[in-house]
């Protein structure tokens, strides 16, 4: 089976043309755009107990990180090339890291009292990294979170959003999540988003799960689903987000308020560094995402004038650990952003968006051959039928890179604490052949594919084919997606 799609970017040209003239980015949603990367830090009393989500019971005095160092995870955020970062004062639990006059289960009641909003403000001044702030709307320790009257858990928030907006400087971005802890209406989130822009009017705010499905007000819109003008669920917000999900390549940015009015709002992605998708650290060392998967994030993630955000907890110390940080430091020697003194890259652009694809092995039609160039990389995959099979891309110009990129699908397994989990690939053997004045050569022979192959080449090639062949696989083998690239092309922000 051949298919051939038409460009991507052509096809984006010929929607905005269709459609008149694209709304444009704001002032404060500018700022947002230009930071483009930024350093999310999960530290809390889940930290110390070995959980994602707590009830609010956990023992304030069971926060005790032995050697506390927020300057550690700054100067870390700076030296990777983070724009900003996104602290977590205060998570479903209820617990904040800061001394909070309205509540005492905070770090004032912990056996380190330390207010970690101060020092990490204090390291973001000190290394010149722009300060955002993460607040739960779901609070399952506060009484007033479930009072008839629902005003008077919005006056406990704006109380406590008000020692944060006033007490630690500029703040970039504020992030709200939880929003399914009651219905929507309860948070009064235009009330509270005027109060935040009273107090920090260059403040972005947003609510994670930012749109709807249209006709299902509650129900969340997958960003890989996002089509311009679907309903934003939270209003107002100045940009999207729903973690940990990934967008399609043709991301829209247009989408419809209760004014019936479309509105600009750009997302904000969020992955974990960690291989096992945990937003607080555990006891146990976890794996860490590989550089080349960081990388080929980071260029997916920050395309159309989106961000990333990248979750390093730090452990039961009160430090990020050193696998972590040297993965993403060495991600950041991949994009050549070490110590933020440079310009975000853009990915290279990508040859074989949308080119001819043909496979000797195909599950169903769902998962034809063209679904590994169709710029999609969680929702949709090339899927083979048997444990070996081929894939063959056949541009309408030959190819001319020295750079691939081969995202494999993986299957996805439970690690048994309802929250983390680990990805199980197929692929054993592969090799990547080139089709070169009519004959078939090998390229690149490997092993294992994993979530992101790089496969980086010391000079140009040129091909009027290429084709993936994989020779041993575990299970019948899947691609959410194939780059083919001139390194050459990659340009920047």
């Amino acid at each position: 089976m051949t298919i051939r799609l038409p460009s991507i970017l052509a096809a984006l040209v010929l929607s905005s043309l269709a459609s008149g003239q694209a709304l444009q980015p704001d002032a404060g949603q500018k700022a947002l755009i230009e930071r483009g990367y930024g350093m999310f830090i999960h530290f809390g009393v889940n930290t110390f107990n070995q959980i994602e989500w707590s009830d609010g019971k956990l023992p304030a005095s069971s926060f005790n990180p032995t050697q506390l160092d927020c300057d550690q995870w700054i100067s870390t955020a700076k030296e990777a090339g983070f724009r900003h970062v996104i602290l977590i004062t205060k998570h479903h639990d209820g617990f904040c890291l800061w001394d909070s006059k309205f509540t005492d289960y905070d770090v004032a009641s912990a056996a380190v009292k330390t207010d970690i909003v101060a020092e990490v403000a204090k390291a973001c001044k000190k290394h010149g990294v722009k300060l955002g702030l993460y607040y739960s709307l779901w609070d399952r320790k506060e009484p007033t979170h479930n009072d008839k009257d629902p005003s008077k858990y919005v006056d406990y928030m704006k109380n406590q959003l008000t020692e944060l907006l006033t007490n630690y400087g500029d703040i970039c971005e504020l992030w709200f999540d939880g929003g399914w802890g009651k219905p929507d209406a309860e948070w009064n989130i235009p009330e509270v988003y005027a109060h935040i822009k009273k107090l920090q009017p260059n403040c972005q705010v947003t609510v994670n799960h930012t749109i709807s499905v249209p006709g299902k007000p509650r129900s969340v819109q997958a960003p890989e689903n996002y089509k311009k003008g679907d309903p934003i669920r939270f209003w107002p917000v100045d940009f999207r987000t729903k973690d940990p999900n990934l967008c399609r390549m043709d991301d829209p940015k247009e989408f419809t308020g209760p004014d019936d009015k479309l509105h600009y709002l750009p997302l904000e992605h969020t992955i974990c560094i960690s291989d096992r998708w945990n937003w607080f650290q555990k006891n146990d060392i976890i794996p860490a995402r590989t550089p080349d998967e960081l990388e080929e994030l980071f260029y997916w993630c920050t395309a159309n004038d989106n961000v990333l955000l990248v979750n390093l907890p730090p452990d039961q110390t009160g430090r990020i650990r050193e696998n972590e940080r040297e993965a993403i430091l060495k991600t950041a020697d991949l994009l050549g952003i070490r110590g933020g003194k440079t310009p975000l890259p853009k990915a290279p652009v990508n040859q074989a968006a949308g080119v001819a694809a043909e496979a000797d092995s195909v599950l169903s039609e769902q998962f034809d051959a063209s679904k590994a160039v169709d710029g999609s990389l969680e929702k949709t995959r090339w899927a083979a039928k048997t444990n070996t099979a081929s894939l063959t891309l056949s541009p309408e110009k030959p190819f001319l890179f020295d750079r691939i990129s081969i995202h494999e699908f993986s299957k996805m397994k439970p690690l048994g604490d309802k929250f983390s989990q680990i990805r199980l690939f197929r692929i054993q053997e592969f090799f990547i052949d080139a089709l070169q004045n009519g004959e078939w050569n090998t390229i690149h022979s490997g092993t294992e594919i994993g979530a992101v192959k790089v496969l980086r080449f010391p000079k140009k090639i040129q091909a009027e084919k290429l084709r993936l062949r994989i020779t041993k696989a575990s299970e019948p083998p899947g691609i959410h997606l194939i780059t083919v690239a001139d390194s050459s092309t990659r340009t920047t922000r």
